[in-house]
């Protein structure tokens, strides 16, 4: 019987579906592409077809939607701020007057609300490749991508090596303190219920020690480094093979629509 993951995410191993047998290269400029493409599309009904390509993409990665949900209610939070920083009057200027100066100002709602789809939707492509990749894939594909750089000076081996660290050390941070939380559960800690000064006890009773074993982790990190005598500029050499024709016909056809998209909305 297969063990049930801490993390509410599952597996953090990329699954054989057509997502994951896309090159980590190609995904990498996808995203960046579709970053920029999604902030230079204005208010226009045409912003819809990028959660449409979103919710494909899920399906296509075969992600467990509900899971990667509950993982981000914190940012909903950041969210729901934006959009009452945009949407609250407090000079007097808002279309909708209530009290005094204090309105509801219909333009800056929309800004804020498009703010949040453009978060939510990076957030949304962001998961789709960090969840059908490996870290090695995800470390490799950036360090293959930024070798170019290496001739101009860049320390592109460190880079890759830090950016392999971090990915490597954010499932088991995330399983760490799944962990920890379950141990102050059995102890009968409340994280839901009473005031936010008791929530903010609770929750230091898992970040308290999250911290300390995190720390613990990364001095023994170091003493490895240090015994296999890891110097700082030490070349680290990534051969990648030739993206696949299939994938290089993925990443034609995706730039292709991170240009269609913002050009459609500005010409309706």
């Amino acid at each position: 019987m297969m063990k049930k993951p801490l993390s509410p995410l599952g597996s953090f191993v990329a699954r054989d579906t057509p997502v994951a047998r896309i090159d980590a290269r190609v995904k990498i400029v996808l995203l960046l592409a579709l970053t920029v493409a999604v902030f230079a599309t204005g208010a226009s009904p045409v912003f819809a077809l990028w959660a449409v390509l979103l919710a494909a993409s899920v399906r296509l990665a075969r992600m467990d939607v509900a899971a990667h949900l509950r993982a981000l209610k914190p940012v909903a939070f950041i969210l729901a701020f934006t959009l009452l920083a945009n949407a609250v009057a407090l000079d007097g200027h808002g279309d909708i007057a209530l009290w005094g100066g204090f309105g509801l100002d219909t333009a800056g709602a929309l800004r804020g609300f498009l703010a949040i789809a453009r978060i939510a939707l990076l957030l949304g492509f962001s998961l789709v490749v960090s969840a059908s990749s490996t870290p090695p894939q995800l470390a490799d594909a950036c360090v293959s991508l930024l070798s170019p750089l290496g001739r101009l000076g860049v320390p592109v081996s460190d880079v890759g090596l830090m950016l392999s660290l971090a990915l490597r050390f954010i499932p088991i941070v995330s399983e760490e303190f799944f962990r920890v939380q379950l141990a102050q559960r059995s102890r009968g800690v409340d994280f839901s219920g009473g005031s936010i000064l008791h929530r903010i006890r609770a929750w230091a009773s898992v970040l308290t020690p999250l911290v300390v074993s995190l720390f613990r982790r990364a001095d023994r990190l170091g003493e490895s480094m240090c015994a296999r005598c890891y110097a700082e500029g030490g070349q680290i050499s990534v051969e990648m093979p030739p993206v696949p024709a299939r994938d290089r016909l993925v990443l034609v056809c995706g730039l292709t629509v991170c240009a269609l998209v913002p050009t459609l909305a500005w010409l309706l």
